[in-house]
């Protein structure tokens, strides 16, 4: 008997059911019927007359069912999202039919209450010893897969790329791949897993880690099944995380005491104690990500410095403004993330201070009054080119100035000056960075994509992003 590929199953169905198809939930349906092959994939619905009567455009070349009976055996991929009271049995009758992956959307089961417990708990036994399925969830968004050409949602991109995210929160899955697709980063899976009974975040994980399509991990965790308390699942996990070849960035969800609580009414999950976590970061090489904002922000910074290789943790700072390099230090100094911001030595600093009269060449560099940009540009790559400074954070408003739109040629040269200070770290690589707060100009942040240049809120952000990928690759070194 030949083994089931579960995850190509999952990734890359063939076919794929949607049961319990809702014309209030229509938006739920979109990422499957604008993707996936018309003729491949079926929906099952109690409500065939109202969806057909207010949606038959979107609906035009669907296979269209009331009943499980009536859609093929071994679907490859199936969602369920019907009421916990008829969980179990649409959930029977798919096993009935040897459905290979099923993803339940349905909430209130284990989180919720009693009766939520007891029909976890059946289903845990439905999937505990089978061989033929496996489910994703219960309480979950689900998964999206642009090279397999579905998505829960339609507002992910359907370009694809090479990072993978598995989360126990569809809330956060939806935050993390919207804000990161409009950065340039883009996925070739993402998993949101809820409870997490059957396929657990390690499965997911491990999987992520063979993939040739994947090069960064991204994780959400609240915690374990607490119907798997038995089954050494902080062990499994830990295995799963020794054996990571590629940076793994893990948000650990339940740290606190008011968040453990949380966790619990979440996802049903069993937050373990802070320690043991800390002491899983110093024995593997995953990065431990204290918020959504820094888990974002040090994706963006591996998206486009990945090949970067800095060897201290130590940045020169960029400048017009004496309050915003003091302010900006302070911030840094606070992160306790052991950022240095060391000074300009000798004879490095003397070199420098002959090509201005007035500023700051200390770190950071503050030049306000500098108005040509090839002595700006000297001053900079001669801070840059010594040993001990490994990236670099320049503050910019974008090619306006003050607010107003400059001319053309204007424009050209700003970029041109920016390509300049990017091309320099790249040919060093050291990580070139900019902060950009308060900006609007959506087409200044498009146009940094394009020039795959890394941008921040703030100077602590962009610090916090770069110490998390010198942490990434001095712990590669070492291995």
């Amino acid at each position: 008997m030949n083994q089931i590929d579960f995850f190509e199953k999952l990734f890359y169905p063939k076919t794929l059911a949607f049961i319990g198809a809702n014309p209030r939930r229509i938006w739920h349906l979109n990422g499957y019927i604008n993707r996936f092959p018309k003729n491949s994939l079926y929906i099952v619905t109690n409500y065939y007359d109202e969806l057909m009567e207010n949606h038959e455009e979107l609906l035009k070349g669907v296979n269209i069912c009331t009943d499980i009976s009536d859609i093929p055996d071994e679907i490859d991929h199936s969602i369920i999202s019907v009421s916990r009271n008829r969980l179990i049995e649409t959930i029977k009758k798919c096993l009935e039919k040897n459905f290979y992956t099923i993803h339940v959307f349905s909430a209130g089961t284990g989180e919720f209450d009693a009766k939520g417990f007891a029909i976890e708990s059946e289903l845990y036994d439905l999937f505990k010893n089978n061989e033929n399925s496996r489910l994703v969830g219960p309480n979950c968004m689900g998964l999206y897969s642009p090279r397999g050409k579905f998505t829960y949602t339609e507002r992910f991109s359907e370009q694809a790329g090479n990072f993978a995210l598995v989360s126990q929160s569809g809330d956060l899955t939806n935050r993390i791949v919207s804000s990161l697709n409009a950065k340039g980063v883009y996925f070739s899976f993402a998993a949101s897993v809820g409870n997490s009974i059957s396929l657990r975040s390690s499965d997911l994980i491990d999987y992520y880690n063979k993939d040739e399509n994947t090069d960064v991990i991204l994780s959400y965790m609240e915690g374990f099944s607490q119907f798997r308390q038995s089954e050494f699942e902080g062990k499994i996990f830990f295995d799963s995380l020794k054996k990571i070849k590629k940076p793994l960035l893990l948000l650990k969800g339940g740290i606190s005491e008011l968040g453990k609580r949380a966790a619990s009414s979440h996802t049903g999950s069993l937050a373990s104690q802070v320690q043991i976590w800390n002491s899983l970061f110093k024995q593997t090489n995953a990065i431990p990500i204290e918020s959504l904002e820094e888990l974002i922000d040090t994706a963006v910074l591996f998206r486009f410095c990945s090949k970067c290789e800095p060897k201290h943790n130590n940045i020169i700072m960029i400048t017009w403004s004496g309050g915003s390099s003091v302010l900006g230090v302070d911030s840094i100094a606070r992160l306790n993330a052991g950022i240095d911001v060391p000074a300009i030595r000798e004879p490095t600093h003397s070199k420098m201070k002959e090509l201005i009269r007035v500023g700051s060449i200390t770190n950071p560099l503050d030049l306000p009054d500098v108005r040509d940009e090839n002595i700006r540009f000297e001053l900079f790559k001669l801070a840059i080119s010594e040993d001990y400074i490994s990236g670099a954070i320049r503050l910019s408003t974008g090619p306006k100035w003050r607010g107003r739109d400059q001319d053309e040629e204007a424009v050209k040269r700003f970029y041109a000056d920016l390509m300049r200070y990017k091309e320099t770290c790249d040919k060093l690589g050291k990580p070139f960075m900019l902060t950009i707060p308060n900006s609007n100009d959506a087409d200044f942040r498009k146009k940094l994509i394009e020039l795959e240049i890394p941008a921040f809120p703030s100077f602590s952000r962009a610090a916090k992003a770069f110490s998390n990928l010198y942490r990434y690759k001095n712990s590669k070194r070492k291995t």
